[in-house]
């Protein structure tokens, strides 16, 4: 339970209701099942920002603009990105959804269980890996990356708008892991 006043979906009114539902609509339908199924809570990050709509819509209209899919990355490796940062942070409320998330875009227990083990023996490509090394960097030590770090993703196959993407997830979970975890969402994991 947050440890601040939160507002359900279901309960919203005005301008909150308003902001909710435009931001819903740039997610995908995975998004939308039970949070409580996912990390035995029945809040969500989203309604952790409901005491100020217009940050709310414009926090989680970032992340939905950044899951186009006309842009380079696709489902699997946004979820990739979330999954690893939030582990990295040890966000529990986010590692777990991400991971389920990431399960069901890929229906893959194995390779979900292996990332959230040891990301560095997970079955990812070459790219994937390159990655995610990459989004754990920018996570743990962001001042430590190069242009040798953007060089190693461009030869994995990565172009300037897919470093950028990558960037703006990773640097959009690791806001919204500090969210998670100083404002006690999802704390019923730890």
């Amino acid at each position: 339970m947050a440890w601040i006043q939160t507002v359900r979906r279901d309960d919203a009114e005005g301008e909150l209701k308003e902001m909710m539902g435009k931001q819903r609509e740039m997610y995908p339908p995975e998004y939308f099942a039970s949070t409580a199924e996912q990390v035995g809570t029945e809040e969500s990050i989203v309604e952790s920002h409901a005491l100020i709509p217009e940050a709310l819509y414009h926090a989680f209209a970032t992340f939905g603009a950044l899951m186009r899919p006309d842009l380079p990355l696709n489902r699997r490796e946004h979820e990739i990105i979330a999954t690893m940062v939030s582990a990295a942070n040890n966000c529990f409320y986010c590692t777990e959804s991400h991971a389920e998330f990431l399960r069901r875009v890929t229906l893959d227990d194995d390779m979900v269980a292996a990332m959230r083990a040891d990301y560095k023996t997970a079955p990812l490509s070459d790219a994937e890996k390159v990655m995610v090394e990459y989004v754990v960097q920018l996570t743990k030590e962001s001042y430590k990356i190069t242009e040798k770090n953007h060089v190693r993703l461009r030869e994995a196959g990565f172009d300037d708008q897919a470093i950028l993407q990558m960037t703006l997830i990773a640097a959009w979970f690791n806001y919204i892991n500090r969210i998670a975890n100083s404002l006690g969402v999802g704390q019923t994991g730890y």
